[in-house]
């Protein structure tokens, strides 16, 4: 109870930081801080289309950071949720155009989208599992191998938007064909880009609410602290890895699903739209509570979609401020990462030195420690 309090204060401390730093950037462009908050919440709510925005933008971050939840609260640092969004969508993409090639244009909609979304899935979970294997098999710093391989994700979209993926129009920007009718995601606000799937997030949070508060997720949590003791209750290193990184990497796929089906109809280099990072972001700043990364989520999404209400409020202030604002956040977000770990390393440990447990196997299974004589045997003559 009191870690989760502490979680909160430091999140609200972040926010107030992120205010008082988007105040001050607005009087220094010689405007008023109350116009500018009146064109942030017109600009997120004076029309269906601006609510509309404010929701496409926050779906996709809330479901990146609630698949994150199980990753982070075994301490397992990913940050490779934009390249997971790609293989997603990427997946996503060549099976709805291939269901389409193959059975032609007759495909009932909801079997365009459990295909859609089951192929970013899986696209999403597979990029995942490299990162896993390599800190798994040697050890390779997860965040490492994450961060770079967004990159190695990032130039493999723009090679298949290029070649095999590629539309067959005269096209400025690379992409893909445009995906069947059937297969887009109907209207969820008429006249906006907000659509059905922005209900999943419901699905999505119900969910990852319901296993905290499972044993499964108790087991997690000590992992992260007391690697040892976990190993005892059943969790081991390869287990709790390979498992997050799946849950943390079908979440993202399915997010570039959304964009491609619900979003663009077709894929575009921009598909990941930094979705990725800022769902980290948001994960953190919501304590890794689900009801917190909802908020969060619409928070992060509101300083987007109301940077152009507060530059026509104030006629002064650029929309680029929700750039630096979200800047801002993300140090604020590092930095209560760092105490929080750092907190955690200072812990003492309180559980008692394991015997039976002497090493662990190469796949993570615990070996017992052999049957040692006691110096106290007794003699028989």
């Amino acid at each position: 109870m009191i870690g989760r309090l502490r979680g909160w204060m430091l999140a609200g401390a972040v926010v107030v930081a992120v205010l008082v730093v988007a105040t001050v950037l607005i009087l220094i462009a010689g405007a008023d801080p109350l116009t500018g908050l009146q064109g942030l919440i017109a600009g997120v709510s004076s029309s269906p289309y601006r609510v509309g925005e404010l929701l496409v933008g926050a779906v996709p971050i809330a479901i990146v950071a609630l698949t994150l939840i199980p990753a982070l609260r075994a301490g397992v640092f990913s940050v490779g949720a934009e390249g997971q969004v790609i293989f997603g969508a990427i997946f996503a993409t060549a099976a709805t155009l291939g269901t389409a090639g193959l059975f032609g244009e007759g495909v009932p909609a909801p079997v365009y989208w459990v295909i859609g979304m089951v192929s970013g899935a899986l696209g999403g979970a597979a990029f995942a599992l490299l990162p896993a294997w390599l800190a798994e098999r040697w050890h390779v710093n997860i965040i490492l191998s994450t961060l770079l391989l967004n990159y190695i994700a990032a130039g493999f979209l723009g090679w298949t938007l290029r070649t095999w993926l590629a539309s067959g129009e005269n096209t400025a920007t690379p992409q893909s064909a445009q995906l069947p009718e059937a297969s887009a995601l109907p209207d969820l606000i008429p006249g906006t880009r907000a659509h059905i799937g922005v209900l999943l997030i419901i699905v999505v949070a119900v969910l990852f609410e319901w296993w905290r508060r499972t044993s499964q997720a108790t087991r997690i949590g000590v992992f992260a602290e007391r690697p040892r003791l976990a190993l005892r209750l059943g969790t081991t290193r390869a287990r709790t890895l390979y498992g997050t990184m799946l849950v943390s990497g079908a979440g993202a796929g399915v997010v570039g699903w959304l964009q491609v089906a619900g979003v663009n109809e077709r894929l575009f280099n921009s598909v990941s739209g930094g979705v990725g990072f800022s769902g980290l972001a948001v994960a953190l700043l919501g304590a890794l509570l689900p009801g917190g990364i909802l908020l969060a989520a619409l928070f992060f999404s509101a300083l987007t979609a109301g940077a152009l209400g507060i530059q026509s409020a104030t006629g002064t202030v650029p929309s680029s401020i929700a750039d630096v604002i979200k800047g801002v956040l993300l140090l604020g977000v590092a930095a209560v990462a760092g105490v929080t770990a750092r907190r955690g390393a200072a812990r003492p440990a309180a559980a008692p030195p394991l015997t039976d447990v002497a090493s662990v196997t190469p796949d993570g299974e615990p070996t017992p420690t052999p049957a040692t004589e006691s110096a106290g045997t007794e003699e028989r003559s």
